[in-house]
């Protein structure tokens, strides 16, 4: 079994032990009801993970390992009372802090989002919708989506490229922000993007053209209407996208995680994959024993449903096939050795590498993410 790689999560309570309470600084624990909400005031900068508190008319010492500082005013939770008194901090969300959380439940809560957009997008490209949009989108912008839908969706078309998972990403506009910051230092990026738009690229142009003023004026009533209705898909999809990449930016600080999905056309219609790349945050990025843990959840026509548990330090891997049938499984085994034989030729030494029978996939799933704080958590907010 890969090992799990963890990452440290910073705390956010406040711990009042029996002895504090009963400190030459403190006074009489005052009256407090578990659950409640309280404003603390901070008496005296932390020091030592230690600081004087302000607890209704009470003042008591408190153990803290956040940095905090005389004067200010924390928002708490009572968590506990016995044997101690624990406070939890709650923070004031703010508009940046809300709009994060507002992607991460619109990801959470439709996992298959994706699939949608590009379900839809296509459809819109098929000749008997598209004539009722060529008033509305110009030739170029029509080439360029099919372009990048070819290089987003996963087909016998370009599976062989070894690059196309990357390419997808890029394709989809994931990683938009990060180029555009990279051609600081290389304006040739610019050209290249000019060249080979990414779907959200296309779609915030396509946003701005569509804008309610420009609709309004521009089309007849009739016309109007379909383009809103196109307009309300181009908001919802760069949703989609944007969301993808707020997931990762906050998987990445509060698990060292990276979360991918990517569409591949099967004969009856798109399925979505799930990629998972976890590293070891314990470790320098420069170690070259640094450990990765990368784990595919596919759900495959033939196949049916899979998963690969990898994990990955310096040059040595084990890995481990989960598979949802019996005749699966048999056939998979057949593969092993050609697998390992493989691998082997690319300089990785096997440490283990096995595939098992697991009839409920999705069930491991869920437990997988459920050790990540990005599925465990209701909220995303910011510690101190």
């Amino acid at each position: 079994m890969t090992p799990v790689i963890t990452s440290p999560q910073p705390s956010r309570k406040i711990i009042i032990p029996q002895e504090a309470q009963s400190g030459s600084k403190s006074t009489p624990t005052p009256p407090l009801v578990l659950g409640e909400n309280l404003d603390v005031l901070v008496l005296s900068n932390s020091f030592n993970r230690k600081a004087l508190l302000q607890i209704k008319n009470s003042t008591l010492l408190a153990h803290t390992p956040l940095p905090l500082q005389s004067g200010e005013t924390l928002t708490v939770l009572v968590d506990q009372l016995h044997p101690m008194i624990v406070l939890r901090m709650i923070l004031q969300e703010d508009p940046e802090i809300s709009k994060s959380n507002e992607f991460l439940k619109l990801y959470r809560s439709n996992p298959g989002a994706l699939k949608e957009v590009i379900a839809t997008v296509k459809d819109l490209l098929h000749p008997d919708h598209l004539k009722d949009f060529a008033n509305y989108i110009s030739k170029k912008d029509i080439q360029n989506i099919i372009k990048v839908l070819d290089k987003i969706i996963i087909s016998k078309n370009n599976i062989t490229n070894p690059h196309f998972l990357k390419d997808s990403i890029v394709a989809l506009g994931l990683a938009g922000e990060r180029r555009l910051l990279n051609a600081l230092s290389d304006p040739t990026i610019l050209i290249n993007e000019q060249n080979s738009p990414t779907l959200k690229e296309i779609l915030l142009k396509l946003s701005s053209k569509f804008a309610p003023i420009h609709v309004g004026s521009e089309y007849t009533e009739h016309d109007g209407l379909k383009v809103r209705q196109f307009s309300h898909f181009i908001d919802q999809a760069l949703k989609v996208i944007e969301s993808l990449q707020i997931v990762n930016i906050l998987a990445m600080e509060r698990d060292g995680l990276l979360v991918l999905q990517f569409p591949f056309q099967f004969q009856e219609g798109i399925r979505i994959q799930d990629l998972f790349i976890e590293t070891d945050r314990g470790k320098n990025e420069q170690e070259v024993d640094k450990k990765y843990r990368i784990v595919v959840f596919l759900d495959m026509d033939t196949l049916g449903e899979l998963a690969v548990d990898a994990g990955i330090q310096g040059r040595t891997l084990q890995c481990t096939l989960k598979c949802s049938d019996q005749y699966v499984l048999d056939f998979m085994q057949t593969l092993l050795p050609e697998l390992q034989e493989t691998l082997s030729g690319l300089d990785y030494t096997i440490g283990g590498l096995q595939c098992v029978l697991d009839m409920n996939i999705q069930s491991w799933k869920r437990d997988f993410l459920q050790t990540h704080s990005m599925y465990s958590q209701s909220v995303i907010d910011v510690c101190v």
